[in-house]
């Protein structure tokens, strides 16, 4: 195959934890043609997208930044690859959804496979996911109104307040209601991350379930790849991958099973290649359908090949 891979700036990558980049290093380790272009690279000139992309030559073992081999930038239209993976880090904002409509231009009839479907990205978004599972959700309200995020939060007594567009934790707070000051605390933060109650924000209601621990279930066309245990920091309820929390292996109760046969349907369905679900209590708290990571952390955790799995499927088409 001949494949994009698009990406934030190279100099900003985490180039030893990339997922990316290790899907990238596994592709060419079984023959196939990788190229790589950051989001700045893509450009719609006269019917045509291009991209100002450079062929990846050679990948180092551990994938350090300065061992990577590329060749010159070149010019080529983004219709002449097999496949293209669109795999920025969030926030997925206005920005993310401008490439993602030069790409979707591009992915014509003939045109190549955009790695995962523009289509169920528009739809579903990484903190919703499909309405079919609906119920998988904690219970949960998505508005910028503050009355109904109040009646919410009042309701529930403790709430996480998550911003629709991040990710790795950012921006994600522990509400308290069951006071005044609390409140009040909960109405600045609110308002803060809403701009004013001007933009829609996420609450959710409070699993205490997530001071053991939520579950990543990776997913490869529908089918459950690998899971494992990714635990908060100690004395606090958030997961953050890049600040040190540990990560173990773990098994699915008969009810995580369950769950995972429904998400793998529903990914199915949508044809999503690619996917990660993070579980807590029985619940899915997050879609990554935009860049699911962790796959290198994975892979040293369950002491795995999870990369070539991943990209013998992605060549079948």
């Amino acid at each position: 195959m001949k494949t994009l891979w698009v990406t934030d700036a190279w100099d900003t990558l985490d180039h030893r934890r990339d997922t990316t980049l290790r899907l990238v290093q596994e592709s060419l380790a079984i023959g196939h043609e990788a190229w790589w272009c950051e989001t700045a690279g893509l450009r719609f000139d006269r019917g045509r997208v291009v991209a100002r992309c450079r062929r990846v030559l050679a990948a180092p073992p551990e994938r350090d930044a300065a061992g990577w081999t590329l060749g010159p930038p070149e010019l080529p239209g983004v219709d002449g690859f097999d496949a293209v993976h669109y795999r920025t880090d969030p926030p997925v904002d206005t920005r993310y959804w401008e490439y993602l409509h030069l790409l979707a231009w591009a992915a014509g009839p003939g045109g190549p496979e955009i790695v995962n479907p523009p289509s169920a990205l528009l739809r579903w978004g990484d903190k919703l996911g499909p309405r079919a599972l609906e119920g998988a959700l904690p219970p949960t309200v998505v508005s910028s109104d503050w009355e109904a995020l109040r009646a919410f939060g009042a309701a529930e007594g403790r709430t996480v307040l998550k911003p629709l567009g991040g990710a790795q934790s950012r921006g994600v707070q522990l509400l308290d209601w069951t006071t005044a000051a609390g409140a009040e605390h909960a109405r600045g933060a609110i308002a803060s991350l809403s701009d004013r109650f001007a933009r829609p924000v996420l609450l959710q209601r409070f699993l205490p379930a997530v001071y053991e621990g939520e579950k990543r279930l990776w997913f490869v066309d529908g089918a459950l790849l690998a899971c494992c245990r990714k635990r908060p920091q100690p004395g606090s309820f958030v997961v953050d991958m890049d600040k040190g929390s540990p990560c173990d292996r773990c098994d699915l109760d008969a009810g995580e099973r369950r769950l995972a046969d429904a998400v793998g349907e529903a990914l199915r369905a949508e044809r999503v290649r690619l996917a990660a679900v993070d579980v807590v209590g029985g619940h899915v708290t997050d879609w990554n359908l935009t860049s699911p990571g962790m796959i290198p952390t994975m892979e040293r955790v369950l002491d795995r090949n999870l990369a070539r799995p991943i990209v013998e499927a992605l060549a079948r088409r």
